[in-house]
Order: structure tokens, then C-alpha cells, then sequence
């Protein structure tokens, strides 16, 4: 939600040709509530530096504390022994795109193949070892 509110916020940034100067004090200036609380602790020399006004929006705001997690949470997921592959995958992809935000979509794709396959439970790569495996007769 946080990177949505930035992203709108360079856009109008952007469209108006603010420079970095004028954006902080745009956004200081801009922000209420429980927002304009978050920077309160920020000396007023740095009021003016956007990079420090955006960390501690960040930090008060951000989810960046859950992906470490997520990330937990995946590396921990094993199939239920009563679960569908497509029950499965589709989970370990929602977890991918929480853990991992900061990808490209073709590695997050990746890496949801790459850790489908790891949380199956062993009976059903050993059902699979044994189909393909076995001789036709």
C-alpha cells in the first residue's frame, strides 16, 4: 500500500517537475494524522531530505518487516496430506509474491516452480518415483 501511495506521488511530483527539495516539503507538508506523527522525531535540517522522510514513512508503514515471514513461512510449507498439487502451487505463489515483492515476475515465477516442488510431501514423490519407475506391463 505504502509503494502505491509513493508511486502516486512521483507522478504528481513528476508532472509538476518538482525536484527532490521541493518534493520533501511537499510531502512534510502533505502528510496527516498518524502520517505527519511518523516524522515528528525527524531533525528539522533533514525535514528536507527526501530519502530520510520516505524511510521513516517506511519504517512506520511498510510491510518490509513481513517478509521475512513470508519468507519463513514458505520455506516451513509442506503439502497437506489431503491437498491438490493446484491447491499447493497456488499457495506457494501467493507466498513467492509476499516474500519476494522486489522481483521480476519471471523470477518470482521461478522460484514458485523451483519451491512447488520442494514442499511436496514425500509419499507423493514417491508415488511419482514409483509411477515413473515402474515397468509397463
Amino acid at each position: 500500500m505504502l509503494v502505491l501511495c509513493f508511486t502516486g506521488f512521483d507522478l504528481v511530483s513528476s508532472a509538476n517537475g518538482w525536484n527532490n527539495l521541493v518534493k520533501a516539503s511537499q510531502l512534510v507538508a502533505s502528510l496527516r494524522g498518524s502520517a505527519a506523527e511518523a516524522v515528528k522525531g525527524i531533525p528539522s535540517e533533514k525535514l528536507t531530505d527526501l530519502t530520510t522522510i520516505e524511510k521513516a514513512l517506511e519504517a512506520r508503514f511498510g510491510d518490509s518487516h513481513l517478509t521475512q515471514f513470508y519468507r519463513t513461512e514458505l520455506k516451513t510449507r509442506r503439502q497437506k496430506p489431503v491437498e491438490s498439487l493446484k491447491v499447493l502451487a497456488t499457495d506457494v505463489e501467493r507466498l513467492i509474491r509476499l516474500a519476494y515483492v522486489e522481483c521480476h515476475q519471471d523470477v518470482q515465477n521461478s522460484l514458485a516452480a523451483h519451491s512447488t516442488l520442494l514442499t511436496l510431501s514425500e509419499m507423493k514423490i514417491l508415488s511419482m518415483q514409483q509411477g515413473c519407475w515402474m515397468p509397463k506391463t
